[in-house]
């Protein structure tokens, strides 16, 4: 079995793997749903009945700030996650709510006044090609 990234980098930044980032962090790997912390929450307790929704938010929040995945704002008031780091794109279908990985080549602009850009989000929002085909 192929050791997870997720857990081989909260490892690599000297965290340890507690039963609760493992289960997450297997929920997580090759996710590409783009989950928000109810979802993966749901599925977590389905193995782990014990675990709190607490722990999940604190695990995935804490995995977004060092970098491990990424947390997402699609406009619908609740956190996303990806577990997906490399350079890339989101679309959000307005109508079904699913979102979905856009890999393009995208530029970071040159901002002037002294700022450098560590990181950015695209996220587009439109219809996706069923909720396009179903109007």
């Amino acid at each position: 079995m192929r050791k997870s990234r997720i857990l081989k980098s909260i490892k690599d930044r000297g965290l340890k793997i507690t039963p609760q980032r493992q289960l997450i962090a297997e929920v997580l790997e090759g996710n590409k749903e783009h989950p928000s912390a109810e979802d993966v929450y749901k599925k977590v307790i389905e193995i782990a009945p014990t675990v709190s929704i607490a722990t999940v938010y604190k695990t995935l929040n804490s995995l977004a700030d060092l970098g491990i995945i990424q947390r997402l704002d699609v406009g619908d008031s609740k956190a996303h996650f990806d577990p997906d780091t490399k350079s890339h794109s989101h679309f959000v279908c307005i109508k079904c709510r699913k979102i979905f990985d856009v890999y393009e080549e995208l530029s970071i602009p040159e901002i002037d006044n002294g700022f450098k850009v560590l990181k950015g989000q695209a996220i587009y929002h439109g219809l996706c090609k069923d909720c396009e085909n179903s109007q």
